[in-house]
């Protein structure tokens, strides 16, 4: 039986508050360090919420936007994985997509830290979209099984899956990312029923092919960061091939911008390492509206801490073996 932690992709745009801050002085610490790092104070972190920036189309909130709120979720998961180490709870594998698998790569310890903190900054620098092109941008959509993802684009040029995000526990639908042109994008949703495709425009694009120019931005970057072989195995969301070497690591990271990311991948992945319970590290989760093949245990406020020791031995997962 194997115990694991996952992350889902995606960033934190709500303020989550000062609760875990203020429980835990490890995590106190570890966001004193990231702002050193980063110049992100830890008030920005705690208190700032971008929702409204998000939802407002005004692509001028980026990269600033986009930055913080990544280092917020990856700030937040790494210190609630330190507390849970503290407490003698630590993986046997990990498994992430998009920014989840970024995030869990750095607790496995593939990343430094401090060159991962350095690598979002540059990744979230880069331009939303290749000089004298159309803008490009994202469209969150709820797709009914019946209809499937082909069905739901329909063929539609400029238009590509960037993530499956989940299947929905009511079993008759799931939740997708499409990356492509703006314009592509907003027909898509005048043909849709009102609020079944959400389009944002201030993120630019992700996980497509049209990302090519992010990804050789982000390419010189990458080839002189530091990667080691990860001390528990991953599974990423672009395969569910277990990753237990710096190079797979690497090259994973690589094609991130370009590749379409697959919680399904990540969560077949975890399942065939026998995981028999996965703790949902962040500030973000939708580990109550997805289904899954294991038990899973979002760990996300203190309280939460109270409970994930009873939840790992009830899983039959053995502590003192790790």
């Amino acid at each position: 039986m194997a115990l694991a932690y996952t992350f889902g992709g995606g960033m934190a745009m709500e303020a989550p508050g000062r609760a875990l801050y203020d429980s835990f002085p490890a995590i106190r610490d570890w966001f004193a360090q990231v702002a050193e790092w980063t110049g992100v104070s830890p008030d920005r972190i705690l208190t700032e919420d971008f929702t409204a920036a998000f939802h407002s189309g005004d692509v001028s909130a980026h990269p600033d936007l986009r930055f913080v709120a990544e280092a917020r979720q990856a700030a937040y998961s790494i210190g609630i994985a330190d507390v849970l180490a503290d407490r003698g709870i630590r993986p046997d594998i990990i498994g992430g997509s998009s920014l989840g698998f970024q995030i869990g790569a750095t607790i496995a310890g593939a990343i430094d830290r401090r060159e991962f903190f350095e690598y979002l900054r540059h990744a979230t620098s880069s331009p939303l979209h290749p000089e004298g092109e159309p803008p490009q941008g994202i469209a969150v959509c709820v797709v009914p099984h019946d209809e499937g993802v082909e069905g739901f684009i329909g063929g539609r040029a400029g238009v590509d899956l960037a993530c499956e995000i989940g299947q929905f526990i009511d079993g008759r639908n799931g939740m997708y990312m499409f990356s492509g042109y703006v314009d592509a994008l907003r027909e898509l949703a005048a043909e849709k029923p009102a609020g079944l495709v959400n389009v944002v425009t201030v993120l630019g694009g992700g996980h497509s092919p049209l990302q090519q120019f992010r990804h050789d931005w982000i390419a010189p970057h990458v080839a002189g960061m530091t990667f080691t072989d990860p001390a528990v195995p991953l599974v990423s969301g672009l395969s569910d091939r277990k990753l237990t070497t710096a190079g797979e690591v690497r090259a994973d990271l690589l094609a991130n911008s370009i590749t379409t990311t697959r919680m399904a991948h990540v969560i077949r992945g975890l399942e065939r390492e026998g995981t028999q319970l996965a703790l949902v590290l962040g500030v973000s989760s939708g580990a109550g509206m997805f289904v899954f093949p294991f038990q899973v245990f979002p760990v996300v406020a203190p309280a939460d801490f109270e409970a994930v020791g009873s939840a790992v031995y009830e899983a039959g997962i053995p502590l003192g073996a790790r």
